[in-house]
């Protein structure tokens, strides 16, 4: 099953998100509280974007939480 355009913009953005507050330290300590963190953020700052579901962010940003260690290290992604 594809994903519409706006879902892929919209989880596109929480990714975005989920990098930087990785790189500046402020990842907490499980996954599923991040996504629930950036599904907050994304629901206040992009109210008028395509609706998300806490799930489609775990998903999305799952790969970069268990390479957050070597991100901020700056070793092999």
């Amino acid at each position: 099953m594809a994903v519409a355009e706006g879902t892929h913009r919209s989880l596109q953005l929480v990714e975005g998100e989920a990098y930087r507050r990785i790189m500046s330290g402020e990842a907490p300590a499980t996954l599923t509280e991040f996504a629930q963190q950036l599904l907050d953020w994304f629901r206040a700052s992009r109210s008028d974007a395509t609706p998300i579901t806490q799930a489609a962010v775990e998903n999305q940003i799952r790969d970069t939480w268990h390479r957050r260690h070597d991100m901020i290290r700056g070793g092999a992604s």
